[in-house]
């Protein structure tokens, strides 16, 4: 078979959590100037969050501009509260400040720091005016996102001592927080975990100066979020034609944690390694190569002319899809764009937080599968997280218009209708850049242009 090679970008969510460790232990100057390869591979998010940590400490009240970057600006507002040097202000673009801050800033005001808000409540921008002296045990909910837990972990080991953070509604993302224990425990931090009725209390015993662990650079892998667009892209291609994508793991013999999905198990440090299994889904099946990855077409039926049905319908249907997606919401919208290519319905639980991304990423996937004949309703109420993806009206149409609303994650994922859509358009190309700033390019590779 002939393969198509594509380049990754590394992944964001490993940098941006090893960027804070090594700072945390002092040599974050040292390391970007021996590892200048890969920050080179990283993306805006992660660039945006070097300029912070690396900014000079003029004695002013400096600003630090994130745009629209959630990660770095909740990770490093944790960090500069702990590890306070002088007051400053956080802020972003209307995205970034239009995300709730509240739980993270709730939490380390708790903690002893002193934050303002200088406009909405519960939002950016927010200045920091004193920093945590000493750490204080905390609760903190992760409804919203498990990214405010995580900045507290990679603070934990700042302070001396046994640490305890509380954690409420961990319903979503468990992978992520999963991704950030496992780093500290790579850099001989212990961490343990125990279930108090619905919350999780994770304790953590040691402290980044009394590690001298180095950062094990083979755990800064490519992103597998970001590989998970060339899946439904292949639904395309000839079927002759694979893909190999770089600088993927499949497993990680350091960690223990299975992810289950049917039968099937997964062990890596990057929760979006489930799209290895979710891919079968679309008919897609992946194996280990030397340099990667490789994915080729299985049985990916697609149906070019779907029988029309009602959602009670699909609902009744024996054979539909049902499947929660809650530890990876950021393989949603390929998952979705590939299931309306192959004109196959699902049932979808445990999405709701993607309201809250860089858009409404639930409004947009529904906006624009209706150009396709698709839809996406919510099936009773929030609370009960489930959705009906119905791709039994699906055709493909000659031309579309993407409405990205600026979300790099849309418009990478409605890019595999590239085959299928004879003039296909996007009202934000740029966006990608703020996770794939090569993914156009890499795109080409594939196929067309």
């Amino acid at each position: 078979m002939l393969a198509k090679q594509i380049n990754l970008p590394v992944s964001k969510s490993l940098l941006n959590r090893t960027l804070i460790t090594i700072a945390g232990q002092g040599n974050l100057k040292s390391w970007l100037e021996n590892n200048a390869n890969i920050v080179a591979n990283g993306c805006r998010d992660t660039q945006l969050l070097i300029n912070a940590l690396t900014q000079e400490n003029t004695g002013e009240s400096p600003t630090y501009y994130f745009q629209d970057a959630g990660t770095p600006c909740r990770l490093f507002t944790a960090f500069a509260a702990a590890n306070f040097t002088s007051p400053c202000q956080i802020t972003g673009n209307e995205s970034l400040n239009s995300r709730s801050i509240e739980p993270l800033v709730t939490a380390l005001i708790a903690m002893g720091a002193d934050i303002r808000y200088s406009d909405q409540v519960g939002f950016t921008p927010i200045s920091i005016n004193r920093g945590i002296t000493a750490w204080q045990d905390v609760t903190i909910s992760a409804a919203l996102s498990s990214q405010y837990a995580s900045a507290l972990l990679l603070i934990a080991p700042l302070f001396v001592g046994i640490k305890r953070i509380i954690i409420t509604d961990n319903t979503h993302s468990e992978a992520y927080l999963e991704m950030t224990v496992q780093l500290l425990n790579r850099l001989d931090i212990e961490t343990s975990s125990v279930k108090e009725g619905t919350a999780l209390c994770i304790t953590i015993n040691g402290d980044y100066q009394s590690s001298n662990t180095p950062i094990d650079l083979d755990l800064i892998e490519s992103d597998w979020s970001s590989a998970a667009f060339f899946y439904p892209l292949l639904l395309g291609m000839s079927k002759n034609l694979t893909i190999e994508l770089l600088g993927l793991k499949m497993s990680d013999s350091e960690r223990n944690k299975d992810l289950s999905l049917g039968g099937s198990q997964i062990k890596s440090s990057q929760g979006d390694a489930a799209m290895r299994e979710l891919g079968n889904l679309l008919g897609i099946e992946t194996i280990e190569t030397e340099n990667g990855i490789l994915i080729s077409r299985q049985n990916s039926l697609i149906n070019p002319t779907p029988e029309c049905l009602a959602n009670d319908e699909i609902l009744e249907h024996d054979q539909t899809l049902r499947i929660n997606l809650k530890n990876n919401p950021d393989l949603v919208p390929a998952l979705v764009v590939g299931w309306c290519i192959l004109g196959k319905s699902a049932i979808i639980s445990g999405i709701y937080n993607l309201r809250f991304k860089e858009c409404d990423r639930i409004l947009a996937l529904q906006e624009n599968i209706k150009g396709l004949g698709c839809t996406l309703a919510m099936l009773g109420s929030e609370e009960e997280d489930q959705w009906i993806l119905n791709c039994s009206g699906r055709f493909f149409p000659t031309q579309l218009q993407i409405d990205t609303q600026s979300d790099h994650r849309i418009a990478m994922a409605f890019s595999a209708l590239k085959p299928w859509v004879a003039s296909l358009s996007y009202t934000d190309t740029a966006c990608v850049e703020k996770s794939f700033p090569q993914f156009w390019e890499q795109l080409k590779k594939c196929t067309f242009d």
